[in-house]
């Protein structure tokens, strides 16, 4: 059996103590494992390593929050894992595993009781140059504050011109991140559909839409724009100058997540982590 990897949010005393868990019920049943080698806790030092950029193991248990895991899917661009998520942290909307079941899900993942959801991501290139697929959103916003004007088409049409703050295109697994807080619906992640929400515009006719999941979006900063940024799932930030362009559509690869309780707990899980999160 391939060694399970195993990725842990730096910098807290949460995520150590779940992942020392994870650990005792690996070693239980004798099954191999390896740390992300930028984990800095003494008590996981002694364990093998690994590095993401030079391999991937075929599962994955990454302990966290949703940045965890987005940073983690940012690391293994054209592989594609199984990923069992144990939230260690305030909101981890995107990892379902408590940390008081810990124990048993990860039983659960070795003898393979779950549902493998596969999740789709989006492709991002700017000024035709590949970037990378992201799970959930691609946001361009204004530099220092100062409004940016922007084209939007859709599969070639023009659907949207915005003097405002700027634009966030998101995955259905998306909705419940920068799109829901810039006024976007929330969307059920069973269906396979982007969502296209301007930011603060001018135009107060302009309001966020929802496409096919097959579409290809176009987003070009006019010459009389101001600068802006192009952050990606909120970890990677690229800026962009006036006459800048952006093209997002599908990812050939996609994400898969084992879900142990796949459907029943969605809104449940919307209304504690996400509807009345403080």
């Amino acid at each position: 059996m391939e060694p399970i990897g195993i990725i842990v949010k730096r910098e807290s005393s949460l995520a150590e103590e779940v992942a020392l868990k994870v650990v005792k019920v690996l070693d239980s049943f004798n099954v191999k494992f390896l740390i992300e080698e930028n984990v800095e806790y003494k008590s996981l030092s002694d364990y093998s390593k690994f590095n993401l950029q030079d391999y991937v193991p075929e599962k994955l248990i990454v302990i966290g929050g949703d940045g965890t895991l987005l940073r983690t899917l940012l690391k293994i661009q054209d592989k594609t894992p199984i990923i069992m998520g144990v939230r260690a942290g305030k909101r981890g909307f995107l990892l379902d595993v408590e940390r008081y079941e810990v124990e048993e899900r990860v039983k659960d993942f070795l003898h393979g009781r779950y549902k493998v959801i596969e999740y789709p991501r989006l492709s991002v290139y700017a000024n035709n140059r590949k970037l990378y697929c992201i799970l959930n959103d691609s946001v361009v916003i204004s530099k220092m504050a100062k409004m940016v004007r922007l084209t939007v088409s859709i599969d070639g049409q023009t659907a949207m011109r915005i003097d405002g703050d700027g634009v966030v295109v998101s995955t259905t697994v998306g909705s419940t991140a920068y799109g829901l807080s810039a006024g976007g619906p929330i969307i059920d992640p069973r269906l396979n559909v982007i969502l296209v929400v301007p930011l603060n515009p001018v135009q107060l006719h302009l309001r966020p839409i929802v496409i096919p999941g097959d579409s290809l979006i176009e987003i070009s900063l006019t010459a009389q724009s101001n600068e802006a940024y192009l952050s990606l799932d909120g970890q990677i930030v690229e800026e962009l100058r006036p006459g800048s362009t952006i093209a997002i559509g599908p990812c050939p690869i996609s994400v898969r997540i084992a879900r142990f309780r796949w459907w029943e707990n969605f809104y449940e899980k919307l209304y504690t982590r996400v509807l009345t999160y403080w």
